[in-house]
């Protein structure tokens, strides 16, 4: 494989970090002093950089955490258990080998009371978690916690809904792995079948992988990674590791995340295609995209509904637009709400000539709806 380093950046401003990395989807390591002042990182951490066991069960002890076996393999991802926090940090501590990792912990949610950490501003303008925030009954967000010992790894992967993602090392290091976009040809099989391990892999199943692109970094104790959309990656631990991660979006990957869902609609129509005459196969197309992409056109657009929803809000000076409080002002600007709103036009313009959202009973009249709620393109 052909390596590359990962840019590290220092004393960014927030356009600067929209101009040089979202706008062009390319990820960067941003320096420790940014999460300098988390509780995390103080609270967390013993003084010589070491996991604070003590203080962690004291705060999450009884909560219950996903945790993978990272020597089993379960399909595309590794086998996974749910166990108490305290029953996991006894094997993390006293049982190394059995390579346990507690993933994808939504840990917010087990002690609401304790405020761990505040998003950078770069990655303030969080709309994925802002519509769970404002969609109480759907009792989900992706804000994570995860924390394992020496030689955890998370297999080679693509994030869900093609999303952007970045994770903060609380203490330890993390190997990181990343594909630019564009070379799923060398990576999966004849049956569309990815490689799980880019360290250790079938010569004859992937004969290609030789010739990945890739870029890689260590990321060290407190610093920042920005994941683009669409970047397979693989992440190893070194030594004991604690991070706090989020997936989200924004208006610079929208067209990404409606590009993957398309994708796999049309990756679902295909699997699909001897049974084009059962009863309701365009329903019963969207219930299996659900299913295999986390989301289907509905809930995509309820998504975008919302999100527009929040900005028009805003615009008007009324009490939901608020939910952008938490965004740096830079994304709050008038420029920048514009722009966010031509590119939700853009999309949903989109939708309403796509099939798919045609297959879904009343979707293309909602989808010109809101469109006719919109500010004109300029």
């Amino acid at each position: 494989m052909d390596l590359e380093r990962i840019e590290r950046r220092k004393g960014l401003s927030v356009s600067e970090f929209v101009r040089d990395f979202l706008e062009p989807n390319v990820p960067v390591v941003l320096d420790a002093q940014h999460t300098a002042s988390w509780p995390a990182r103080n609270d967390w951490v013993t003084k010589d950089g070491s996991p604070n066991y003590a203080q962690l069960l004291e705060l999450y002890a009884d909560a219950e955490v996903q945790v993978a076996e990272c020597d089993k393999v379960y399909f595309s991802d590794q086998q996974r258990t749910t166990m108490r926090f305290a029953d996991f940090v006894d094997k993390w501590r006293y049982a190394p080998q059995s390579h346990m990792y507690c993933k994808d912990w939504h840990f917010m949610r087990s002690n609401p009371n304790y405020q761990a950490y505040q998003p950078l501003a770069y990655l303030s303008n969080d709309w994925i978690n802002m519509y769970y925030d404002s969609r109480p009954e759907l009792n989900d967000d992706y804000r994570f916690c995860y924390m394992g010992g020496n030689g955890t790894w998370t297999p080679f992967h693509e994030d869900v809904y093609r999303s952007y993602s970045w994770s903060a090392n609380i203490c330890g290091r993390k190997r990181w792995i990343m594909v630019p976009p564009g070379q799923t040809h060398l990576f999966t099989d004849g049956l569309g079948n990815w490689v799980y391990n880019l360290m250790d892999y079938d010569k004859v199943k992937y004969p290609r992988l030789h010739e990945l692109k890739t870029l890689e970094i260590i990321q060290g104790p407190g610093e920042t990674v920005f994941v683009p959309a669409g970047w397979w990656h693989q992440v190893l631990n070194i030594g004991d590791t604690i991070s706090i991660n989020h997936n989200w979006g924004n208006e610079f990957n929208l067209a990404f995340m409606y590009d993957r869902l398309q994708t796999d609609l049309a990756n679902v129509r295909h699997a699909l295609r001897d049974v084009t005459d059962m009863d309701d196969f365009a329903g019963y197309v969207q219930m299996v995209l659900k299913a295999d992409s986390g989301t289907n056109y509905r809930e995509f657009f309820d998504f975008i509904a919302a999100i527009a929803d929040i900005y028009l809000l805003r615009v008007q000076g009324k009490p939901g637009g608020k939910s952008m409080d938490a965004f740096d002002p830079y994304f709050c600007s008038v420029s920048s709400v514009s722009n966010a709103l031509r590119r939700i036009r853009i999309v949903l313009q989109n939708m309403l000539e796509d099939p798919g959202t045609r297959s879904v009973d009343g979707l293309a009249d909602a989808v010109g709806q809101l469109l006719a709620r919109l500010p004109p393109s300029d």
